[in-house]
């Protein structure tokens, strides 16, 4: 079980409404198989390919549950890990605002593709 952000294969900069799960499971004589059952019901003609990968234009931010931070947090282990997490005197605080984004950019010593 893996959290984090989809990313746009048609686009250079983007706003990101929400975050996007996926997912493995063992075969003894395989190994682990990722699959992405929602993408693949969204683009059925995919379906094969959601079944045995993963799309690689994504960034994953956790993974498992029952999450403990460092330094630890005062409150129980996190279900998930994805959104920012405040703590203040030792209580949840939830009133954050939060807004993701992305643009691609060039790494030094490198050029990124453009479209």
């Amino acid at each position: 079980f893996e959290i984090g952000f989809p990313l746009p294969n048609d686009k250079h900069e983007a706003e990101i409404p929400g975050y996007h799960c996926w997912s493995d499971f063992y075969v003894d004589s395989i190994g682990w198989i990722p699959v992405d059952i929602s993408e693949a019901w969204k683009h059925q003609e995919l379906y094969d390919y959601y079944f045995g990968a993963h799309d690689p234009n994504r960034v994953q931010f956790t993974v498992g549950r029952d999450l403990h931070l460092s330094p630890a947090q005062a409150g129980p282990p996190l279900n998930y890990f994805v959104y920012p997490y405040v703590e203040v005197g030792a209580k949840e605080y939830p009133n954050v605002s939060i807004a993701f984004s992305f643009k691609d950019v060039d790494a030094p010593g490198t050029t990124a593709e453009k479209k």
